[in-house]
Parts: structure tokens; C-alpha cells; sequence
């Protein structure tokens, strides 16, 4: 038995390879080497990947080391300690069907070593509720459930969208239509440039957490590195891009990630009619889901948006571990001493917002 940590900036190549391992449906596009590496580019820290091999079995295990010696109010006190976590959007391990528990165990075991010998305080993995990562770690981790995605299925008949549609999203679509708002695949630098613009100025406004105010060159750094995983689908009015929604695609799934709108334009109701596309356009790949995700706290309005296109929801999770005790201890005194943690079930807690972030992203 081994278990082998690969650095994905390094050596991504040898990641997509132990990758291709598994059946088409699990290299969903949230465990390639190239979707770690954006946010390793981003500055959230290092994309690794575990791979675990016995005579029995394989387990993969994608995550971003951080280093708790970057928290401002850390600092030096807390270098050569980490924690990890899933990059944005879905992670976890990757088993194959078939193999055995003991393989399972074995990893986390082996793992379990790897944090405390690496000096990982802490581990958070957001579950990929499709491929139902969290399966295997429920002995193994804290599990909990956070809420709920959107989506919807793209095989046996799924693709009648027209019939799931609510009333309001009905006539959102058409009054956009009627207002002359059009929509297509936008593949033109200048359209990606407006749909950041536009993203950014969203964030800001509903106080989204620092972390999640992507910037132009983060938007260019997952175009060039995604490639053709990336679509971004735009509405325009007039010739003037309004909206924007990125989506990220693999061999079955097709996932929603950000959406950019123009304030002035929201009159034209254009991200009905942009998501309604959208959805179409998946329905003619491969996927066999499409995921539309969640709200940006719980049951909110752009939750209730999504609803408008399919009923369709399944359980998010997501899974935390404490591997040394004390320093997470150590820790979380030090984030006390900056203000009040609002959210008090944020994991890990010393990394929660402090009081002049919004909770919001």
C-alpha cells in the first residue's frame, strides 16, 4: 500500500493520468488537474492531490494546502502549520465502484498521518453531491448537511424543460424575448472581459466575502486553463452584453458557476432566457445532470430563481476533521481576539469572516 502526494502545478499530467483510471462519469471537472491549478493561481493556496493505491484498490483525493502562517492575524506563530480544504465547487475522494472497505480505511488512515506529520490543523471538504463523495467518510469525518442544489436531469426524457417551468420563469423568458434580448455561447475576448466586469460589480454589491470577488485575471486564468470545460453564455440587448453565466461541462455533468448582470438591464429580465439556454445547450452533451447549484445563503431569492427552471434538488454536504487539536485551539483564541464569529457553525472557526465581511458568497 501507498499513498502519494502529487503537487498538480508540477505535475498535473501524472494527476489526469491516475485520473483516467476511473469510470467517465467520476472525472468531473471539479477533480482535474487544471481546476486546482486556478486556484492555486488564484492564491488559496497549493493543489495537491492524494493518491492511494493498494493491492485491492485505488482512492483520489484532490484539496488546497493553506498556509496558516498567510492569516493576518496568525502570523508568524502558526508558520509550517496548514490546513486543507476543496477548492470551489464540489470535491472529495474518488473511489472506484467495487472496492473493498478496507481500501477505504486504509486511506483515511494513511491520510490522517500525512495531515498530522505535514502539520494540517484542519480539514474541509465540500461533498460532490452526484458522485456522492461523502459516502465513504461518514465514519470518518464530521458529515453534515448545508442544504440543497439545483438541478436537473439530462437523460431518459429529462430535457422537456418547457413542462417544469414555473409561471413566473415563463414569463420572465418571454417578456425578454418579446424585449428583444437574444442569447448564445459567447466566445470572444471582449464578451469575457464584460461578463468579469460585470461579475465583480455583483459581488461588491451583495458584500460578497473577499474570497469570492473573482477579479478579470481570475476569470482569464480558468479560460486558459479549462479550455473547452469553460462556456460562458451571455444575453444581449441591442448588441450590448447584459448578462453572463459561466458554466463548467465534463463528460456527464454541466454545472453553473457564476453569473454577472447588468443593473440597468434588469427591467429585461435576461437571466431567465439565459439560463433556459443554457439548459438546452446542455441537453445536447453528453451530461446527464445539470446543476444549477444553490443560493448564495440558503433558501434565497436566486435559490428560488432556479426552482423556476426544475424541482429537482438534492442534499449538499459537506465534511470537517480537527487533526491537531491544540494549534486549532491556538487558533481559534487568536480569531476571537479580532471580534465576534457571527456564524457560528463556520469551519474551521478561527478562518471565519471577520465582522466587517459580509457572510454573503
Amino acid at each position: 500500500m501507498s499513498l502519494e502526494i502529487i503537487a498538480l502545478e508540477q505535475r498535473g499530467a501524472d494527476w489526469d493520468e491516475a485520473l483516467a483510471e476511473l469510470a467517465p462519469h467520476q472525472r468531473d471537472v471539479f477533480f482535474t488537474s487544471p481546476y486546482l491549478r486556478v486556484w492555486e493561481r488564484h492564491g488559496d493556496g497549493q493543489a495537491l492531490g492524494a493518491v492511494y493505491r493498494d493491492r485491492d484498490g485505488l482512492v483520489l483525493y484532490p484539496f488546497i494546502l493553506r498556509d496558516l502562517g498567510r492569516v493576518d492575524y496568525l502570523g508568524s506563530e502558526f508558520s509550517g502549520l496548514h490546513d486543507m480544504t476543496s477548492p470551489v465547487g464540489y470535491g472529495g475522494p474518488l473511489i472506484p465502484h467495487k472496492t473493498r472497505e478496507e481500501t477505504v480505511a486504509a486511506f483515511r488512515t494513511e491520510m490522517d498521518a500525512w495531515c498530522r506529520e505535514t502539520g494540517v490543523v484542519s480539514e474541509f471538504v465540500r461533498f460532490h453531491p452526484f458522485l456522492e463523495t461523502s459516502l465513504s467518510m461518514d465514519y470518518r469525518l464530521d458529515v453534515q448537511e448545508v442544504g440543497k442544489t439545483v438541478w436537473a436531469r439530462l437523460d431518459q426524457g429529462g430535457c422537456a424543460f418547457v413542462e417544469t417551468l414555473t409561471g413566473p420563469a415563463r414569463r420572465n423568458i418571454r417578456h425578454a424575448r418579446e424585449a428583444g434580448v437574444t442569447c448564445g455561447v459567447e466566445t470572444e475576448d471582449d464578451a469575457w472581459e464584460r461578463f468579469a466586469e460585470l461579475y465583480l460589480d455583483n459581488a461588491l454589491r451583495r458584500r460578497a466575502l473577499p474570497q469570492y470577488r473573482y477579479d478579470a485575471a481570475h476569470f482569464r486564468t480558468l479560460r486558459e486553463l479549462l479550455g473547452a470545460a469553460a462556456v460562458l453564455f451571455g444575453a444581449r440587448h441591442d448588441g450590448r452584453l447584459v448578462a453572463a453565466a459561466l458554466f463548467l461541462r465534463s463528460h456527464d455533468f454541466v454545472h453553473f458557476h457564476a453569473l454577472g448582470a447588468d443593473r440597468e438591464a434588469a427591467r429585461l429580465r435576461p437571466t431567465s432566457p439565459l439560463f433556459f439556454e443554457a439548459m438546452q445547450w446542455a441537453c445536447r452533451t453528453t451530461a446527464t445532470v445539470v446543476d444549477l447549484g444553490g443560493g448564495y445563503r440558503g433558501d434565497d431569492e436566486f435559490f428560488r430563481f432556479k426552482l423556476g427552471f426544475t424541482h429537482q434538488v438534492a442534499p449538499r454536504r459537506i465534511g470537517s476533521a480537527i487533526h491537531l487539536p491544540e494549534a486549532y485551539a491556538r487558533a481559534e483564541r487568536r480569531r476571537d481576539e479580532q471580534g465576534e464569529i457571527i456564524d457560528g457553525h463556520y469551519f474551521p472557526s478561527y478562518r471565519a469572516p471577520l465582522p466587517r465581511d459580509s457572510l454573503l458568497g
